[in-house]
Parts: C-alpha cells; sequence; structure tokens
C-alpha cells in the first residue's frame, strides 16, 4: 500500500497546516531514520538549492527523527533513488518542465508500494489521472493528464481559484473519476 500526500500549494509560506503537512513525511514512516527523495522537475534548475535548503529545514523542525535527503536529477535519477528511499516529495512548480517528463514517470505507481508519495501542487497534480491548472499564467482551460497513479481528477490553489464553475465543469466533462479540491496549504491523505 501506498500512502499519498496531496497539498494544495504554497509550501514556501509559514502556516501550521504547512507544518502538518511537512511532519507526515517522518511521522507515517515506522523508522528512526527516514530517507527523502527531494523532486524539483517542475522548477528551474538554478533553483534547486534554495529549494532544497528551505524544504529539508521545514522537515527538519517537524521531525525529532534522523532524516537524510536524496534529490532526483532526472527520470532515471529518481527511479535509482526511489528504492532505498521511504517517501518522494514532488514540489510545485511549473505544469511546462514537468509535464514534458510524465513518459518517463510511467513505472511510478508499481515503484512507490509502500512508501510515502507527498505532492505539492503540480506534485498533487503528478499523481491525479487528470487535472486542470490552477494560475492564469498557464493552460488553465484544458484538461491534463497526469501520470495516473490515482484515480482522481484535483483542482489546487482551490481558495483563490476565481474560474471554479468552468474547471469543474472540465473535470465533470473529461470523467467519472472523483473530483478532489485542494486549498493552499490544505493536505489530504489517501490510501492505494
Amino acid at each position: 500500500m501506498t500512502t499519498y500526500l496531496l497539498h494544495g500549494g504554497k509550501t514556501s509560506q509559514p502556516h501550521p497546516a504547512n507544518d502538518f503537512f511537512f511532519s507526515q513525511f517522518t511521522k507515517l514512516v515506522e523508522k528512526e531514520t527516514v530517507i527523502i527523495l527531494l523532486c524539483y522537475f517542475s522548477r528551474e534548475k538554478s533553483t534547486w538549492d534554495a529549494l532544497i535548503e528551505r524544504d529539508t529545514n521545514s522537515i527538519k523542525m517537524n521531525t525529532n527523527k534522523e532524516i537524510k535527503m536524496l534529490v532526483a536529477e532526472d527520470p532515471k535519477d529518481l527511479f535509482s533513488k526511489l528504492e532505498k528511499s521511504d517517501v518522494l516529495y514532488v514540489a510545485g512548480g511549473d505544469a511546462e518542465p514537468i509535464e514534458n517528463l510524465y513518459a518517463k514517470l510511467g513505472d511510478l505507481k508499481h515503484k512507490l508500494d509502500g512508501k510515502i508519495y507527498a505532492g505539492s501542487s503540480m506534485g498533487a497534480f503528478l499523481a491525479s489521472s487528470s487535472y486542470v491548472l490552477s494560475l492564469s499564467d498557464q493552460k488553465e482551460n484544458e484538461v491534463h493528464e497526469g501520470v495516473g497513479l490515482l484515480p482522481i481528477q484535483t483542482l489546487c490553489h482551490w481558495n483563490i481559484e476565481d474560474k471554479k464553475e468552468m474547471k469543474l465543469n472540465l473535470l465533470r466533462d473529461n470523467s467519472q473519476m472523483p473530483i478532489i479540491v485542494l486549498n493552499e496549504f490544505e493536505t489530504v491523505t489517501l490510501y492505494r
């Protein structure tokens, strides 16, 4: 069984709900040393070092356990490091860079068995069968296909969304699968 932590976005902001999200990375693992694989495929590589530092600090502040951090450089590296990892964290960002890698991530569902998958915004979208993007500077008027780790359709940043009905209708017309809406800072936990 895989545990999925789907987050609605804005993990960079100080917020008690973000503390909860990051605490689950280690709380749900029954080991004293937890290996966490960080994935920033939706961000420019030039920003990764700052993101690694930020997210590592957020995780450390919300656990008493020892943590070891790994970073996925590309899909092949992700699969190689995932074998020895307890948690995969796919951070949010922009759709274009990560959507171009979806075809290479098709085996992810099987490789996650017994692990924790944590995905914020684009990471939640990746895990879904389909989604509509949240921000107006992206292609938000069409349904996008995720990797399909979960049989759901997802909408993130819901509390600031100004085209709610249009996006819900796009997903309703796309599939009968359940639609999950996530506010910023909000986490839902699913098991599959």
